[in-house]
Order: C-alpha cells, then sequence, then structure tokens
C-alpha cells in the first residue's frame, strides 16, 4: 500500500473510529450514570446546551484515552507510515478542534456546523466531531435548515 493510499484510508479510519468512539462509547455507554463514560451525557451535553454550546471544560478521561489510543497504534507505523500518519493527525485534530468548536460556535456554526446540530438539536445525529463522512457512511447525518 503507497503512502498516499495510507494517508486517504487513516482519514477514513480515524473518522470512523471517532464516530464509534462517539456513538457506542459516549452515548450508549455513557447513559449508565456509573459508567466512566457518563460525564459526556451529564457534564459536556448538558453545559453546551444550557452555554448555547460553549463549554470551557477538558476531560481528562478523554484525554487519557486518546493518548492510550495513539499509542495503541503505534505498530501501524511499521505498516503503512501515512496511516500511522494520517491517524495521529486526525487525533491531534480532535483533540483541538474539539475545544476550538466549544470556545468559538460562530466559527462552529460556519465551518464545522454538524457538530453544532449534535449538541444543539438532536444528539443522537452527526456523531462527527473532526468530519461528518462516517455520518454520511451510516445514515447519522441530519442537516437542519438553517
Amino acid at each position: 500500500m503507497s503512502f498516499v493510499i495510507g494517508v486517504v484510508l487513516g482519514l477514513l479510519y480515524a473518522n470512523i473510529l471517532e464516530w464509534f468512539i462517539h456513538k457506542n462509547i459516549f452515548h450508549e455507554m455513557g447513559k449508565n450514570k456509573n459508567s466512566l463514560w457518563s460525564y459526556h451525557l451529564k457534564g459536556h451535553h448538558v453545559l453546551s446546551k444550557k452555554n448555547d454550546f460553549i463549554d470551557l471544560t477538558k476531560s481528562t478521561a478523554e484525554t487519557f484515552g486518546m493518548l492510550i489510543l495513539m499509542l495503541a497504534h503505534f505498530p501501524i507505523l511499521y505498516i503503512n507510515g501515512g496511516f500511522f500518519l494520517s491517524v495521529m493527525l486526525y487525533s491531534l485534530a480532535f483533540n483541538f478542534l474539539h475545544g476550538y468548536q466549544h470556545k468559538n460556535v460562530e466559527f462552529t456554526r460556519k465551518y464545522m456546523n454538524w457538530h453544532w446540530e449534535h449538541h444543539m438539536k438532536d444528539s443522537n445525529k452527526n456523531f462527527g466531531v473532526v468530519a461528518p463522512w462516517a455520518d454520511y457512511l451510516f445514515g447519522t447525518r441530519k442537516k437542519y435548515k438553517k
């Protein structure tokens, strides 16, 4: 597999992984009030809705989980550097963009509206944070009229 193909497949894989974790771990497992992931619905979603999408908090569990996932993908470096690089860059983009989105509402509404819609319209749709590709792929992308 060439480097460029690895980059493209790595971006798609990272987006699907982001979608899967957000939907199935943060939302499904997060419904259990005793779950480690319950902060996502009880904290992040409640604050976002209450504060017109603004949430200045940072989740230690999310940051720690992100680091573990990044380390777990390290062996892919020996298989395809492009795939590994795109997964790492996507992870960093998620870590930066998610916080940025919740501090800069107008930016998010203009350029990454799917995430704003997830919080402010229907939290059972639009699970992509960085990009909505997996939402389109799995039928969870819902656009709302402006």
